[in-house]
């Protein structure tokens, strides 16, 4: 009985994203308007709530089947000394700024791994590659938008971390939040620790 409630759970997240976002982003923006929320909370609002729709079946994934993307915005501009791949930015974990230690962080939780991407056409590529079953982001809200609906209708469960300062250039993410989605797990899901 168990697996058919957080079944139907999944299900239902799934099928409330698929037909209501545009509805669930308009009632956001009419909501924060009124309450007289900046723009920054009415996205971070938005993006939540498509979060919990997905959390179910992130949560039931073991860390070894997920990914991380973190974007290459993040780096330190003037002083990265990363090297570009087919697949990215190759971090040299320099210290300068919090990529290495999202990184790092992880690769202790037991990701299978991490990719430091320009944007979403690289992110899609390494998806059809290596085929995760949850992904986890930080990124902008156009970002996480873009990619909440590039997975939507698939069997792929994502999560995602706004940036806390924009830009496409030495931006900022919200380690505490970051790790506090990484790490978010149900190990009755798959009955053992992963």
């Amino acid at each position: 009985m168990v697996k058919a409630t957080e079944r139907m759970k999944e299900a239902i997240g799934e099928a409330i994203d698929r037909t209501t976002h545009l509805d669930v982003a308009k009632a956001t923006q009419a909501i924060a308007k009124k309450l007289g929320l900046n723009q920054r909370l009415i996205n971070y609002t938005h993006i939540e709530l498509r979060n919990k729709l997905n959390e179910y079946g992130f949560k039931a994934t073991p860390y070894s089947n997920r990914i991380l993307f973190l974007p290459h915005c993040m780096r330190n501009s003037k002083d990265c000394k990363a090297v570009h791949s087919e697949e990215g930015i190759v971090c040299k974990k320099c210290g300068k700024c919090d990529i290495s230690e999202l990184v790092d962080f992880a690769k202790k939780l037991g990701y299978s791994k991490t990719f430091i991407v320009p944007g979403g056409s690289m992110v899609q590529k390494i998806i059809k590659r290596y085929k995760p079953a949850a992904t986890m982001g930080i990124c902008c809200y156009h970002e996480a938008n873009l990619a909440f609906d590039s997975l939507r209708g698939t069997k792929i469960h994502p999560q995602v971390s706004l940036l806390l300062q924009d830009g496409c250039k030495d931006t900022k993410a919200n380690l505490a939040e970051a790790k506090e989605k990484l790490t978010m797990i149900d190990e009755r899901a798959f009955g053992k620790k992963k």
